[in-house]
């Protein structure tokens, strides 16, 4: 039975808009390409004291074939 629409997972459209609009509240310019965003969030990690390893530090995913 699906969950209830407002409990859903929110979209990745709406994962951007966040991230863009926090971008704009902080004066980050939003990253245009994979490695500019890989950047800003390993400095803005780094800057908020974030307590994880670094994003290159974990596990890597195991893609799924097909």
């Amino acid at each position: 039975m699906d969950e209830p629409r407002q409990q859903r997972r929110p979209t990745v459209a709406q994962v951007y808009a966040l991230a863009a609009a926090l971008c704009g509240l902080h004066d980050v310019p939003f990253p245009e390409t994979r490695v500019e965003a890989s950047e800003t969030i390993e400095r803005l990690r780094r800057e908020l004291g974030h307590p994880e390893p670094a994003l290159g530090d974990g596990p890597q995913r195991q893609r799924s074939a097909g």
